[in-house]
């Protein structure tokens, strides 16, 4: 069986960076996915996160119509991920309702009125099957969107900080867990993000200031004023006042390299807590995909090996003028195949920088 996997679209999102609201860039990931016997959708596929969910869903519609006529009567997974959360929402209560004990590492369920069943509609005659928080390619191939890394990450962004305030006030998870200790921690802040996008105002809204400060604090912004110079400098203290308040690990360094390897170590971890860490596991969340080719494997603790597949969103605090297209770039499908290593495929690298800026330019 062919499966193809796809992470990260955040369609609808309001920056307008979600690529395959583009029907170009959609008609080369469907000519490439065409033949699949199976697709999954890995997270954070419709953004929910930062517009009402009915606006993010008609932003997404002309990707799922497109998606089920090219791949036809196939099952099409669906794993909901931090930016659209919601989505896991009624297996969870349907599991708290039967008593269940715990939620394991993989559990399939109905399209349920709303949203999933927009969903399912849409696509046609492919067949849409949520699953979560993770599913079984192959006995081998574990796939699941990976925001359970957040709590390992020393990475100081919003949604680790908040996860650090929950351990801080509920515990951590133990070294042997289950989804549910991760959960117990991330479910009331991913509750807490889908209500507030409700209610803010229908704007389209670009990242510019966060991305600025991200490169000031990186190290990549030139010519910076008194101010930015200052919050820099400030930057390591801060971060160990937060430290010391939350008992976290955050590390002021926050240039690309250490954010890759943040997320490479978190990655590791949260495998190895999950005890998942003996076959291969592909996750998306980070949007950074590999390994590349030019990388070494990224082994797991007992023979098993960690894989990203990657985002189709293009943000310009990774991809700058002039530069070789970074490990961020778009456009990414891993194939799983028969017994072979998971691989994965770049359709976008021909794209110049300054075609995919004028399409995150143009109002969706």
């Amino acid at each position: 069986m062919r499966t193809a996997i796809i992470s990260d679209l955040h369609l609808g999102v309001a920056s307008d960076e979600d690529v395959l609201r583009d029907a170009e860039v959609r008609r080369v990931l469907v000519e490439e996915i065409a033949g699949a016997d199976r697709l999954v959708l890995l997270g954070d596929v419709v953004e929910l996160r930062n517009l009402p969910v009915g606006p993010s869903l008609e932003r997404s519609r002309p990707f799922f119509e497109e998606l089920g006529e090219a791949v036809g009567d196939v099952e099409v997974t669906l794993v909901p991920g931090n930016h659209d959360a919601r989505l896991a929402e009624p297996l969870l209560d349907a599991l708290s309702i039967a008593g269940e004990p715990e939620l394991g590492l993989e559990h399939h369920y109905a399209p349920s009125p709303g949203p999933l069943a927009m969903i399912d509609e849409w696509i046609g005659p492919a067949r849409l099957q949520p699953a979560y928080p993770g599913v079984w390619i192959r006995d081998d191939v574990y796939a699941t969107h990976g925001h359970y890394v957040d709590l390992h990450l020393t990475l100081p962004r919003a949604e680790c900080v908040a996860a650090a305030l929950m351990m801080r006030l509920l515990g951590r998870p133990p070294q042997r867990a289950t989804p549910a200790d991760y959960e117990r921690v991330l479910r009331p802040l991913y509750g807490f993000a889908y209500g507030l996008a409700q209610v803010l105002p229908k704007e389209r809204r670009r990242n510019g200031p966060f991305e600025h400060w991200w490169e000031v604090l990186a190290g990549e912004a030139k010519g910076l004023s008194w101010r930015a110079r200052a919050g820099r400098a400030g930057f390591p203290t801060a971060i160990r006042s937060l430290n010391r308040l939350l008992r976290a690990g955050f590390d002021p360094d926050v240039s690309p390299a250490a954010i890759f390897r943040s997320g490479l170590v978190g990655g590791i971890e949260m495998a190895t807590r999950l005890g998942i860490d003996d076959v291969h596991v592909i996750t998306g969340h980070t949007h950074r995909g590999g390994p590349l080719p030019n990388e070494p494997e990224w082994a797991l603790p007992r023979g098993g090996h960690l894989h990203n597949t990657g985002s189709w969103v293009f943000a310009t605090a990774f991809h700058h003028p002039g530069r070789p297209p970074s490990p961020y770039w778009p456009g990414t499908v891993t194939w799983v195949e028969d017994d072979q290593p998971p691989r994965r495929v770049q359709l976008l690298l021909d794209r110049p920088h300054a075609e995919l800026l004028e399409l995150v330019n143009r109002s969706a």
